[in-house]
């Protein structure tokens, strides 16, 4: 077997070799920076977990809300229906009493209408008759 051999100048590999180092070792304010990173990363993640936590229990609280609100109105539909039965089923004496007078009112405003009516007919007929004395009064025949 025959060993190959490469010469290669060390000055880049001594180069990248010190520049690992110093990346291994971190520079001055580098760990620091680092660390600080991570803890922000982590209470970010926390924040984000606790907006997911907090919108879960907001669209669940609003499922609640929505079948509250359904049964709400049922019950305000069941409300209305029975207060639109009670007030056709019964009406109080006071009122029954109003509407016979009413109907009472109503009649006698018909006959007084009705009275008004021929009288004003009669005067018009008087009227229609002395008008037509005077325009053609009445000859006596002579026998």
């Amino acid at each position: 077997m025959v060993e190959e051999y490469e010469v290669i100048p060390l000055t880049p590999l001594r180069k990248i070799e010190q520049r690992l180092e110093r990346i291994e070792r971190g520079a001055p304010g580098y760990n620091a920076v680092l660390k600080d990173l991570i803890e922000m990363m982590k209470e970010n993640q926390k924040v984000v977990n606790s907006l997911v936590s907090t919108n879960s229990e907001l669209i669940g609280n609003l499922g609640i809300l929505s079948e509250r609100l359904g049964e709400l109105t049922k019950k305000f539909e069941e409300f209305m229906e029975s207060i639109e039965v009670e007030e056709t089923s019964e009406e109080p004496e006071e009122i029954k009493k109003l509407i016979e007078e009413n109907k009472k009112l109503a009649e006698a405003n018909k006959e007084l209408s009705e009275r008004l009516s021929k009288i004003e007919r009669k005067m018009k007929l008087m009227a229609l008759s002395r008008l037509s004395q005077y325009y053609y009064p009445i000859r006596k025949e002579k026998s």
